[in-house]
């Protein structure tokens, strides 16, 4: 199969294109700036809130199915630019599976977050897809509406569209603006020298279910294949541990004494305290659970960071501007 993912070159992105090709699938993409990517046969430069720029693009790939990654991925950066995350999350959707409409694609598999469900209860239990969508940040509200424009393709032209509901996740490659990432950066920094033990973090009681890369787009594969048009699904663990308790898990692995400070600075406006995922009906549809620990997650994007940290030329820690979202 010729699959196309927009923002190939993103976290998730680059997972996906890696197992695909592995797989034996042929592999296209697009993102603002292309880049090689081993395995991916070639990368169109595109910009989602571009839309006839999309479907020139996937006119020329002629895919048989799409993967739509392409996003602003930061909560944090949606407060302070929402129109900006709007255009590119919900917009770009609208382009995006309109391309895939009018060039006769014939499947879509559009990334959604658990960021759409806003505030839950733990009380409630772990959230189902039937949950109301109640988003509570600029971020959330774009996720939400990409979440209602892929149903209404379904629904209302008939295309074979996906949803996948992403909880966060972590691993090898993401970028360290995000607090495990920018947390494992930090704990690999100071084990070679170059900063600090002491790490600043933001609001560490909120309780997330947190799973690792790799196996969340392992169901995307399978969700392409093997989902239900029109439906969403929970890419989710279905366990939840508070940031701090995830983080303490982080700093266990290091070989120096690390300790956390809140920085009130870093923290959000609007806070989801507690969101956990019911990962049950992926395990009962298309067979897929997540498999790889907390442990295991926290273990391979630290090692990343001290391989990466190793071949870092050395930046002094005063020039350091790590915020983490």
């Amino acid at each position: 199969m010729r699959i196309f993912l927009t923002g190939i070159d993103g976290f998730a992105g680059r997972h996906l294109a890696a197992l695909l090709a592995a797989e034996g699938h042929a592999v296209v993409g697009s993102s603002l700036e292309p880049t090689a990517i081993a395995g991916v046969e070639r990368i169109w430069a595109c910009d989602v809130r571009e839309q006839d720029r999309v479907e020139r693009v996937l006119a020329e790939a002629a895919p048989d199915a799409l993967v739509h990654l392409a996003g602003q991925t930061s909560v944090a950066a949606a407060f302070s630019r929402p129109g900006e995350t709007f255009a590119v999350n919900a917009l770009g959707t609208l382009h995006v599976l309109e391309g895939c409409r009018r060039t006769q694609v014939g499947r879509a598999l559009v990334v959604t977050s658990s960021e759409a469900y806003g505030r839950r209860s733990a009380e409630d239990g772990p959230v189902p897809e039937s949950a109301p969508l109640e988003p509570v940040s600029p971020y959330g509200t774009s996720k939400a509406a990409q979440d209602l424009i892929g149903a209404l393709y379904w629904r209302g032209y008939g295309l074979e569209v996906v949803r996948a509901r992403a909880f966060p996740h972590t691993g090898p490659g993401q970028d360290p603006r995000f607090v495990f990432s920018s947390v494992a950066r930090r704990i690999a920094r100071a084990e070679a020298g170059r900063g600090p033990a002491v790490i600043e973090i933001g609001n560490l009681d909120p309780t997330r279910d947190v799973s690792h890369v790799r196996d969340v787009v392992e169901a995307y594969a399978m969700l392409l294949r093997q989902g239900a048009p029109g439906a969403a699904y929970n890419v989710c663990s279905g366990v939840g541990r508070t940031i701090g308790e995830a983080l303490e898990v982080l700093a266990s692995l290091s070989n120096v004494r690390i300790e956390f400070a809140v920085d009130p600075a870093r923290l959000r406006p609007a806070e989801v305290p507690w969101m956990v995922g019911d990962p049950r009906l992926a395990r009962e549809s298309i067979g897929w659970v997540a498999t790889r620990g907390w442990e295991e997650t926290a273990r391979d994007l630290l090692e990343h960071w001290r391989e990466r940290v190793a071949s870092e030329p050395e930046i002094p820690a005063t020039q350091e501007s790590e915020r983490g979202s």
